[in-house]
């Protein structure tokens, strides 16, 4: 029977999956993060391959599709192309098998998103979690990438701004520059601190990451429930900042739906006025999508495309 593989692989996890020729899920498996500017590129390549193992057992290979936040540059993809090579002609061996007429293709985590909304590579997906970024392939095919530029100079309306915006609230309330919000109070015993200012200390801890950052929304989502001004207007503004992006992807592929995937989901009450507003001053018959499959499906599905970047072994 010939299966492909799907590798969806992001900050915290990794899942592995083998679908049939019906696409039907033969089996999945969740390893630890593989994105290798979180976990070095060592173990990135080994959460990777140590699922492509044990999915090898349900049939004969015939495509893998890897799809992996923290592939945003030529270089970025350089240094995982090279680390799987290696290790998958170790697999070779191994296994006695070749994977040098299967296709192994590998792009950023976007690409498995957009086959997640549709099965196909065509329209427009809007993928936000710990960070932002939105893709796009038109009517001929070209590929378009808006966003994904990092919590320094981009990733607007996502899990970390909203979680980087909480905590400027915080200690605004507390100071006195800004409004008083209940944020100043159920962020501080969300993170047990005895006072305030502690945040300096909690932030420049060696093992903080943006995902704890972006692991303050459902806070701000309770202050927001109890009708916090100033956690509504952080989803409101993160509704227009996603407007916005999502108004750049669609000027370039002349789309007119939109998948949405991630994190968005669970705020989308709160942020849909806003970006909704924002998109229908420009687009005003956008058509919202429901993912069809889950991501690491979609990556599995990337190993039939053509034009996304393939790993020679």
């Amino acid at each position: 029977m010939g299966i492909r593989i799907g590798v969806d692989g992001g900050g915290s996890k990794t899942e592995v999956v083998a679908l049939d020729s019906t696409g039907k899920i033969l089996c999945s498996q969740l390893n630890p993060s593989s994105n290798y500017h979180v976990v070095g590129r060592t173990q990135a390549v080994n959460n990777i391959v140590n699922g492509i193992r044990d999915a090898l057992k349900e049939g004969s290979l015939e495509g893998i599709g890897i799809s992996l936040a923290g592939i945003d540059t030529a270089e970025d993809w350089n240094i995982m192309a090279n680390g799987l090579r290696d290790e998958l002609l170790k697999l070779e061996e191994v296994r006695g098998l070749s994977f040098r007429d299967i296709p192994i293709v590998m792009e950023n985590d976007a690409f498995g998103a957009l086959m997640s909304v549709r099965g196909r590579f065509f329209g427009n997906v809007l993928a936000v979690g710990t960070g932002t970024v939105a893709l796009g392939v038109n009517d001929e095919g070209k590929v378009f990438r808006i966003g994904g530029w990092g919590h320094l100079i981009g990733d607007q309306g996502s899990g970390y701004d909203i979680g980087r915006k909480a905590l400027a609230a915080m200690v605004a309330s507390c100071d006195g520059y800004g409004p008083k919000s209940i944020l100043e109070s159920i962020v501080s015993n969300h993170l047990q601190l005895k006072q305030v200012r502690e945040i300096v200390d909690w932030l420049n801890q060696a093992e903080r990451t943006n995902k704890d950052i972006a692991a303050l929304v459902p806070i701000v989502v309770e202050a927001a429930r109890n009708q916090d001004a100033v956690a509504e207007a952080i989803f409101a503004q993160a509704g227009r900042d996603l407007g916005l992006v999502t108004r750049a992807l669609l000027r370039k592929t002349q789309g007119i739906d939109l998948g949405l995937v991630g994190g968005i989901t669970h705020i989308w009450e709160f942020i849909e006025p806003t970006f909704l507003l924002t998109i229908y001053e420009e687009f005003s018959n956008l058509q919202l999508l429901q993912p069809s499959y889950q991501p690491s499906v979609g990556a599995a599905l990337l190993s039939e495309i053509s034009q996304v970047r393939h790993i020679e072994i």
